[in-house]
């Protein structure tokens, strides 16, 4: 269905709906968005309106914050992994302390990846 101003619309559960993107990239819209994309988001709706509103503008939010999203993904494996490397923790006949081990590196790891990266302006 669509009408005189070239927007389509969808029925859903006996309601229309206009279909709209908020991006130019379509997959970004509807793809949903991690952890430190959401927290990127965030800051930047808060902290940075006015890049917030600018990004939203020109299509480049959603795609951006997908970017953030994997690699701060990212970071935090590599960084773990770094820091388990350094330690030189190589027991690994006591499973749930190696699990222990590897947790509290990771929320090492996560604090330096949020601090240094998601929560920066862009």
């Amino acid at each position: 269905m669509s009408d005189p101003l070239g927007l389509n619309y969808k029925e859903r559960n006996g309601l229309i709906y206009p279909e709209l993107q908020i991006s130019n990239d379509p997959i970004s819209d509807i793809e949903p968005l991690g952890k430190y994309g959401q927290m990127c988001l965030s800051f930047l709706k808060e902290e940075y309106p006015d890049r917030y509103a600018e990004l939203t503008m020109n299509g480049e939010l959603m795609p951006l914050m997908h970017k953030v999203n994997e690699q701060a993904h990212a970071q935090v494996e590599e960084l773990t992994d770094k820091l388990i490397r350094q330690q030189g923790y190589s027991d690994t006949s006591d499973t749930m302390l190696m699990f222990r081990r590897r947790n509290a590196f990771k929320a090492v790891a996560e604090e330096v990846v949020i601090r240094e990266f998601v929560l920066v302006t862009r």
